[in-house]
């Protein structure tokens, strides 16, 4: 949605901070006079007070600040979020391009307070098994920890500390510097962020929207703790907050904490920038940047309106005309009636302080540039020529609706619709009333704002192509939700069926599993898993491909199918009432799939094009990288995706093969969660499913153990990209079978790299000492032993720094173990975290199901707590010494070696 969901590339996060001793800084009612001041002779309490409907309470203090609480109790979980107002890269006033507010944004998350050293906030979070972290966008700075439900006055009070009492210290405040420097650096090797800043510089000439939210290398570098500390004080005023809780909670107890929580944080005076307005685009403007990668991306755009123009309606209408599913125009005549585009897509964006704009984005094969951009331009001219037809008015309209049912599934999704909608409206359930206004939008109407808004002199075109393309050119010129337990039926064929009702919100999950992907590809026909899958949906015996796109898209669902290393599967959700319409589609595409010549030869076409495009990414490339490097007897040796070698010489026999040997009865699991009658489901599956022959010639074969390296090996790819390196370690472990080292694997991890968020011994090193911006350890395993690798990101220079440092780490623990009160509180924030995974009916389909088609059962998850529980010290260290002897690392970067780019500073 245009004011509600924000472009990903104008919002920039950091995880908690890493702990650090504690500061001995002043309270901050002692601050300096242009902070807020704490009065204790000054009374605050609830000026207002108003139950909105929906669960929803908005409440303001006397002080200004804002609090908004929705209960919701599908769930024992919560959401605490604090929203900081006159914030962001748009809003920085004189400190313009500093990037001052991402800044805080780093340095208040998590870290030290007058109240709390930062380690000690770090463990409390970690023992409600919180999960934290922020973002910092145009117009706005976000904190939030998401917890369980009865920790919801611990994560307020941790809030409310950061927000009145941070004081910044030196060594914190010099760590994030460099962190902050080397995500800045990161950000110029990512396509689309280059793309979205590139477009705000050519849209806004005058207004500081057109600054990137992260700020200018240049002048970052020259910020000063005091500049960060004087902004603070300036914007982090009870007037600019916005406190938000979603969850199962209790409003009444949600408003006394925090009144509790900032009983004594005034008022202050008020701190806003006054923002300048854009003037009126008078000519065209292009701009094109060259890249790493082989494909090109172009965007086309012209500015709008703001939020508050009531053309904001049939603006969004027009972008889901134009991309929204594979049936919509662009999306059918790009992809689809001519294989000319990878992607396309396209956004009407309308902040609420500044005109928005329409962005259409293509990615494509240079060469076919030129007529990607005629064909964009040739649909956008239709909309302003020829009215949009009823059938299609309404798909887009049930469309919309439905997207707006899929974003409140979670508590997460909840409090940050509410939150958007309130700073850009002054009403927490603008949403509700956004949906509506889409349902009012007339053919008309679309027209209009087409005429009036798509005028080729106020067009924008931002292009990004490989590199050396500019020579090339040159030389050539409510309610409490009912739910019930899985219930499990294996039909006489050996279908495997899973149940379960589910219905927080009116929606279904459709997921259907069976082993085959990269496993069972072979070395010479590795993608095969994955092209096949995804050809099931491009048409059947009794639907066209287009006709499956057309009924998805016109009820607002998805359906898709997909491949990984261990399994392939089908996803299908959609609304409750489109539940049994939907699931004929559903049977028609595992059943009787036909494979086109037609489609396969333009999808193949695209697969081809994408396994290409993953060199232009540094994590795909490194990935890749090690797959050819470990040893081709092993089923990991082969990449999901697949190589332009192997893929070329697939035929559309190849994948009906597929489809035939590992699509069958006895070697699939179907589960449906969500809003669903169990017992009418059960029999309309058996009828569906239940006469399916069973396949007495499938077999899965059986993997032998690794073998461990007689030695550690490294190797080195040498790339064009700029400024990065990448690497890998990589060691030998177990299948998914030997559970007991798998869960000591996972404690080995959350003792590394912080589990499934950021942390760790790894990350508050190497963090620390400015060297990378994340670490990740994880496990890649399944049916087939696999691998623990080790995952980074840094610059060419440091790559044997931060190899030496991470096998240090490793050693360290192979040789003294880990205290007591650290590896206690590794396992409880691992159990606390586990507990807020799958709290929707897709993802807890998708865990009971791929447990099940593994042979682990459909409740194996349930017993993660107790098995985490029951791992020892001697566990870890055991796996450590067994698996840990000798490794493969991998690394990537511009230089011929790591050693070359280390020889530098060796001289010195």
């Amino acid at each position: 949605m245009m004011f509600r969901i924000l472009c990903v590339f104008g919002l920039v996060g950091v995880a908690v901070a890493t702990s650090h001793a504690q500061d001995t800084s002043p309270q901050r009612g002692l601050a300096p006079v242009n902070g807020p001041q704490h009065r204790a002779n000054i009374d605050i309490h609830y000026a207002s007070r108003q139950a909105l409907g929906k669960g929803v309470t908005l409440a303001k203090l006397s002080s200004g600040l804002t609090v908004i609480v929705q209960e919701n109790h599908a769930a024992p979980v919560a959401t605490v979020r604090s929203y900081v107002v006159n914030t962001g890269s748009a809003f920085e006033g004189k400190d313009m391009g500093a990037g001052l507010s991402h800044m805080l944004e780093h340095l208040v998350a998590g870290g030290t307070t007058t109240i709390r050293p930062e380690k000690e906030v770090r463990a409390l979070v970690d023992s409600m098994g919180g999960r934290t972290n922020a973002y910092t966008s145009n117009d706005i700075t976000a904190f939030y920890i998401d917890c369980p439900a009865d920790k919801t006055a611990l994560a307020l009070e941790l809030i409310a500390q950061n927000m009145q009492f941070s004081t910044i210290p030196e060594d914190e405040y010099l760590r994030e510097m460099g962190v902050v420097q080397r995500e800045l650096e990161k950000g110029e090797q990512e396509r689309r962020r280059v793309s979205y800043n590139r477009m705000k510089q050519l849209i806004y000439q005058v207004h500081p929207m057109r600054h990137p939210t992260i700020g200018y290398l240049p002048v970052v570098q020259q910020v000063k703790r005091q500049d960060v500390i004087d902004f603070y004080h300036n914007r982090y005023v009870p007037q600019n907050m916005i406190i938000i809780v979603v969850g199962d909670v209790n409003t009444d107890d949600v408003l006394d904490e925090v009144l509790k929580d900032f009983k004594d944080f005034h008022r202050t005076t008020e701190r806003a920038p006054i923002l300048p307005v854009e003037p009126d685009q008078a000519s065209p403007r292009t701009i094109r940047v060259e890249m790493e990668g082989p494909t090109a991306q172009i965007s086309l755009a012209w500015p709008t309106v703001p939020l508050q123009d009531p053309n904001l309606y049939p603006l969004d209408v027009a972008a889901f005309v134009l991309t929204h599913g594979d049936s919509s125009r662009l999306a059918k005549r790009l992809k689809i009636d001519q294989p000319l585009a990878t992607s396309v897509s396209s956004s009407s964006f309308t902040p609420g302080f500044v005109k928005g704009w329409f962005q259409i984005t293509a990615e494509c094969a240079p060469e076919n540039l030129d007529e990607v951009r005629r064909i964009i331009l040739e649909e956008v001219d239709k909309l302003k020529t020829t009215e949009v037809s009823e059938a299609e008015l309404a798909k887009v309209k049930r469309q919309k609706a439905a997207e707006h049912v899929f974003g409140q599934q979670t508590v997460q999704n909840q409090a940050e619709m509410l939150a958007s909608s309130y700073r850009s409206t002054g009403d927490p359930l603008f949403d509700d009333q956004y949906v509506a206004g889409i349902q009012t939008v007339t053919a008309e109407q679309i027209r209009n704002v087409a005429r009036k808004y798509f005028l080729p002199q106020r067009m924008n075109t931002v292009i990004i192509e490989p590199l050396g393309s500019g020579a090339k050119r040159q030389a050539t010129s409510d309610s409490s939700p009912a739910e019930s337990e899985i219930i499990r039926k294996q039909f006489p064929n050996g279908l495997t069926v899973l149940l379960k009702r589910h219905s927080v919100v009116p929606l279904v999950s459709i997921q259907a599993f069976v082993k085959g992907g990269a496993t069972s590809d072979t070395n010479a026909d590795s993608g095969l898993a994955s092209l096949a899958c995804q050809l099931m949906t491009r048409g059947t015996k009794k639907y066209t491909g287009e006709q499956i796109d057309e009924y998805f898209d016109s009820i607002g669902g998805s359906l898709s199918v997909s491949s990984q290393r261990n399994s392939s599967y089908l996803q299908s959700s959609v609304l409750a009432s489109d539940f049994d319409a939907s699931m004929d589609y559903v049977h028609q595409v595992l059943v009787e799939p036909t494979f086109p010549e037609e489609e396969f030869e333009r999808v193949k076409g695209l697969h081809l094009r994408r396994i290409a495009a993953r060199a232009a990414n540094p994590q795909t490339e490194i990935l890749d990288f090690w797959a050819s490097e470990i040893p081709d007897s092993s089923p990991y040796h082969r990449t999901v995706s697949g190589t332009v070698e192997t893929v070329s010489k697939l035929t559309v026999e190849d994948c009906r093969k597929f489809r035939a040997d590992y699509f069958v009865p006895n070697n699939m699991v179907i589960a449906i969660f969500g809003d669903i009658d169990v017992d009418a489901t059960l029999a309309k599956l058996e009828t569906m499913f239940g006469s399916l022959p069973r396949s007495d010639s499938f077999h899965w074969p059986e993997f032998p153990e690794n073998q461990p390296l007689a030695k550690s090996r490294s190797e080195h790819l040498q790339n064009q990209k700029q400024d990065t390196g990448m690497i890998m370690l990589s060691y030998p472990i177990c299948s998914i079978y030997d559970q007991k080292s798998r869960d000591s694997l996972e404690v080995l991890s959350g003792i590394l790299t912080g589990g499934s968020g950021a942390g760790g011994r790894l990350h508050e090193e190497l963090r620390g000492a400015r060297l990378v911006y994340y670490v990740f350890g994880f496990q890649i395993n399944g049916f087939a032993p696999g691998y623990y690798n080790v995952l980074t990101q840094t610059r060419p220079e440091s790559i044997n720094d931060v190899i030496g440092r991470i096998e240090a780490a490793i050693e360290k623990i192979k040789n003294e173990g880990v205290p007591a009160e650290e590896f206690e509180g590794v396992k409880g924030k691992l159990i606390a975290a586990h507990a807020m995974k799958n709290t929707t009916p897709s993802g807890q389909a998708f865990q009971a199901a791929i447990d099940e088609l593994y042979g682990l059962g459909y409740e194996h998850d349930r017993g993660y707590d107790k098995r985490i529980a029951d791992v020892t010290v001697d566990d870890v260290v055991k796996v450590v010494q067994t698996y840990f002897q000798h490794g493969l690392v991998v690394t990537t970067s511009p230089n011929a070696s790591p050693d070359e780019a280390a020889e530098p500073d060796e001289k010195k």
